[in-house]
């Protein structure tokens, strides 16, 4: 029997908004409009809470993709720098997913394989991984799976560590979808690690992450009687770029080990950092994990192959019981063999990403962020000194009256009605309004438009 569970969202009749540092209420019930008590439905408590549950980004992102600018056809649509694409290889991208070589086809194809990932793939992707993540020892392909994207690893993984109203740790600002993806089916929770632009009690940076915030953190959540789990890091950071240290990475592996709390390493930006002087540390090439069993990574196709389309995540833990549960959920949320094949080819194609596509990747993804930047700094907008990852974490408050999520999202509107998509970080659970998150993997002549409408509005007010 299953002890101290809070009662599934979809079993109560009113919705409350909660605190953004997380409830025991729950956190994406706070986007939800289910009203099962006061309204008719077809559907089950479950079915209709999941219906009406909508994120901000399903929201505005939806309005930005059905809708999206196009300087012929559609000059009118929504300029997205929001969605967390990188389209500055699709040229690249496409020539090489072009060629002969990628379309091969064999009879087993056409039938069932093992849904967590075919051998020859998960032989392949331990052999990337092991090298381009300089991994203290070789990955084990038996350790590594497959599924349809990072946000279905995210949601396996944390369904597995934590019952529903147990908690994960995470630092924010982050990604907000990742509540989303705790919550919305498995009913886990997140408990923010608020971080500020401030820098206070020695912090070098802003939004710096330091030990002492996960350690304040945990004994706020154990006192007001919640149940945390684990700990969740996105790696390199989304929105702010910034990449962890080796050392603060295993003095929080040490601090879950002496807590007996899971590690959960969102490592999708890995191999995006374009700062030349910074070196990302994967929890996988720490020498001698604290607690093999519970640290688990997350890695995918979408962010550092620019691949979304193609929906493919791995898990990599050697936790033998997290295998299992994997194993058995896999038919319902796995990549097709035709697109895995494509991508074994791919990331065994050595000679290709060292001479071509990471080194372009790379070269791109610095000029457009020294571009953007460059642009909103003109402006009189302060910008994060972001390392990583496909955005500008920019202060957008000198054009706030007050310092207030109202103010921002008001601001959000403006932009959003000249046709500009950025996101507002308080949407991103940042406890300092004014931060928005600005895309900057798109092609210049793009950029260009979005940040002309962006101007339009800070400066003349249209």
């Amino acid at each position: 029997m299953y002890q101290n569970i809070s009662a599934p969202p979809w079993t109560h009749h009113c919705i409350e908004d909660v605190d953004r540092r997380g409830s025991a209420r729950g956190t994406a019930r706070k986007n939800s409009t289910c009203r099962t008590g006061d309204m008719a439905s077809d559907l089950s408590k479950r079915g209709t809470f999941i219906a009406d549950s909508h994120s901000f980004l399903m929201k505005y992102g939806a309005q930005a993709i059905h809708n999206p600018y196009d300087e012929k056809n559609n000059p009118k649509g929504i300029v997205s720098m929001g969605m967390a694409e990188n389209k500055l290889m699709e040229d690249i991208l496409f020539e090489r997913l072009s060629q002969p070589d990628m379309h091969g086809m064999s009879r087993d194809m056409l039938y069932y394989f093992k849904f967590s990932g075919t051998r020859d793939f998960r032989v392949s992707l331990a052999n990337f991984i092991t090298e381009r993540f300089g991994t203290t020892r070789s990955v084990e392909p038996d350790n590594v799976m497959v599924v349809n994207g990072c946000g279905s690893a995210l949601e396996q993984v944390a369904s597995a560590v934590a019952d529903p109203g147990e908690y994960l740790l995470c630092p924010s600002p982050y990604y907000s979808m990742v509540k989303f993806d705790c919550n919305i089916r498995g009913q886990v929770d997140c408990f923010d690690i608020p971080l500020t632009s401030q820098q206070e009690n020695g912090k070098v940076r802003p939004f710096q992450l330091t030990l002492e915030d996960v350690e304040k953190a945990y004994q706020d959540a154990t006192g007001q009687g919640l149940v945390v789990k684990g700990i969740f890091l996105l790696n390199p950071s989304n929105p702010t770029g910034d990449v962890y240290s080796p050392e603060l990475l295993m003095d929080i592996l040490l601090f879950a080990k002496r807590h007996q709390l899971h590690v959960i390493a969102d490592e999708i930006y890995a191999l995006s950092v374009f700062d030349s002087e910074t070196q990302f540390c994967s929890v996988l090439a720490l020498p001698n994990l604290p607690d093999p069993d519970k640290t688990h990574v997350l890695w995918g196709f979408s962010k550092d192959f620019a691949l979304s389309g193609f929906r493919c995540g791995t898990i990599i833990s050697s936790n033998k019981k997290l295998k299992t549960f994997i194993d058995n959920i896999a038919y319902y949320q796995c990549t097709p063999v035709l697109l895995q094949n494509m991508m074994r080819i791919m990331i065994s194609d050595k000679k290709w990403l060292d001479s071509t596509y990471f080194p372009m990747n790379r070269q791109r993804m610095r000029e457009m962020f020294t571009f953007v930047t460059n642009e909103l700094e003109d402006l009189g907008i302060k910008c994060h000194p972001s390392k990583a990852a496909f955005f500008v974490w920019a202060n957008f408050s000198p054009f706030m009256s007050e310092k207030t999520r109202e103010e921002e999202m008001q601001l959000f509107q403006k932009l959003f009605a000249a046709g500009v998509y950025i996101i507002p970080g308080t949407e991103l659970f940042c406890v300092d309004p004014g931060w928005f998150r600005v895309l900057f993997s798109l092609q210049k002549p793009y950029l260009q438009e979005g940040l002309k409408r962006l101007r339009s509005v800070l400066v003349r007010g249209i």
